[in-house]
């Protein structure tokens, strides 16, 4: 068994006897391997294929360099990367999520600096300034991912075509296609509005292009103070939720199904689209009937097409120990995981759409329509990323299920939302 795979192993059985992960990892890396090898520590995410090809590879690019990995179930990951941070005992190599919200944010991190200053590092320029804007703190940059997670409207091709309908580019378009897709005894958005569904993506594609978009500036007023969610474009943004939500455009009982109902409807073509995140694409299409195809288009919010922003976020990466005594070699280790060398590697594990370029690669058929916006101005990062803490993100999810079945209003929900802000 190899020295990933062990740990792997062994954190997960200690998880499972405890309910919470205590092993810890020592930053002390001078003892050397089994064969007196220099080791860096590492701590990711448990069963992560990805990161052991990437280690596999990494190894024997560096003869003499053994990378002990220590997987990570979540949420346990969040508490136990952060308390080692905090204690001094963390691995060289660290999970790290962009913006902030959690314990393992980049800018919770940057308040302590427990993470090293990458900026320097050659891959930085694959990423725009709405994802460096997340990526770290005060100027510097503290971690980075390999892979785009986007924020598009999911449609069944199939479906489109049976009722005669394309994927809106207007907002006229989308009510629209709502009553044609009534008309045919379907929906033209499949909504799962319990825990964990997909309820909360569809005002973030919304403020994408009412607000984040055109005023990049926002997120900095609100923190100077002089901005805040209930007097912003967040209130047309919930009103057009409104406004879909009468017109019959979701699942009927939203409030009600779950994910996985959600995705079958568009799967089976009874719901015509979704809006959700790229990588629950491939969930949806082994969902579907053979020879189902699928597309996507940025989800309008104006009847301009050429106002649509698509909302672009980083997933969780990695970041470097600043108290790591192979500082130098952690950061090659980075370097290597979000080089084209390193991309590819993901790429060919798994990973659905790189965070820079791969030769040769092509993205899914599916997301042929967004795969060039991606890469284009005409993107924000997720509202998330840049809140201030967890207790938003929970004022948001929780009030706006409420909202959604109709028992709170969008003035009451941003004011809560203010209030955690604040808070």
């Amino acid at each position: 068994m190899s020295r990933i795979a062990k740990r792997t192993v062994a954190i997960i059985a200690a998880a499972a006897a405890t309910g919470l992960v205590l092993a810890g990892c020592s930053t002390d890396t001078s003892e050397g391997g089994e064969d007196g090898d220099t080791v860096l520590t590492m701590s990711g995410w448990a069963d992560d294929g990805i990161a052991e090809a990437l280690i596999a590879q990494f190894e024997e690019d560096n003869p003499g360099v053994t990378i002990d990995y220590t997987g990570l179930p979540w949420p346990n990951i969040l508490t136990q990367i952060n308390t080692e941070l905090v204690s001094g005992t963390a691995s060289d190599i660290v999970v790290v999520f962009p913006g902030n919200g959690n314990p393992i944010t980049a800018q919770t991190l940057a308040k302590g600096d427990y993470l090293a200053d990458l900026s320097d590092s050659p891959w930085v320029s694959n990423y725009n300034d709405a994802n460096q804007a997340v990526m770290g703190a005060d100027g510097k940059i503290l971690m980075g991912a390999n892979a785009f997670t986007i924020i598009p409207a999911i449609y069944n091709t199939q479906a489109l075509e049976a009722v005669g309908a394309t994927p809106p580019a207007t907002w006229s378009e989308v009510l629209d296609l709502c009553k044609t897709a009534t008309d045919n005894g379907k929906v033209a958005y499949a909504l799962a509005g319990v825990a964990g569904g997909n309820y909360h993506l569809t005002p973030y594609a919304l403020t994408a292009t009412l607000l984040y978009g055109p005023n990049p500036d926002f997120v900095a007023d609100q923190y100077a103070g002089d901005a805040t969610f209930s007097d912003s474009e967040w209130n047309a943004a919930l009103d057009q939720y409104t406004e879909l939500i009468d017109a019959g455009c979701f699942t009927a009982d939203a409030t009600g199904t779950a994910l996985d109902i959600a995705q079958g409807q568009v799967a089976k073509g009874d719901a015509l689209g979704i809006i959700t995140v790229s990588p629950q694409i491939s969930t949806i299409q082994d969902m579907a009937p053979d020879g189902t195809t699928f597309e996507t288009a940025a989800f309008p919010s104006t009847d301009d097409p050429a106002d649509t922003f698509l909302p672009v976020g980083l997933g969780a990466g990695y970041g470097v120990n600043a108290k790591s005594e192979n500082i130098d070699l952690a950061k090659k280790f980075v370097d290597f995981y979000l080089s084209e060398a390193g991309l590819k590697i993901a790429v060919d594990n798994g990973s659905i759409y790189p965070s820079g370029p791969v030769e040769g690669y092509t993205p899914p058929e599916a997301l042929a329509g967004v795969s060039d916006q991606v890469q284009s101005d005409k993107t924000v990062s997720f509202p998330d990323q840049t809140w201030p803490n967890a207790v938003v993100n929970d004022a948001y999810t929780t009030g706006l299920q409420t909202f959604i079945g109709g028992s709170t209003t969008a003035a009451t929900l941003l004011q809560q939302m203010d209030a955690a802000w604040n808070g």
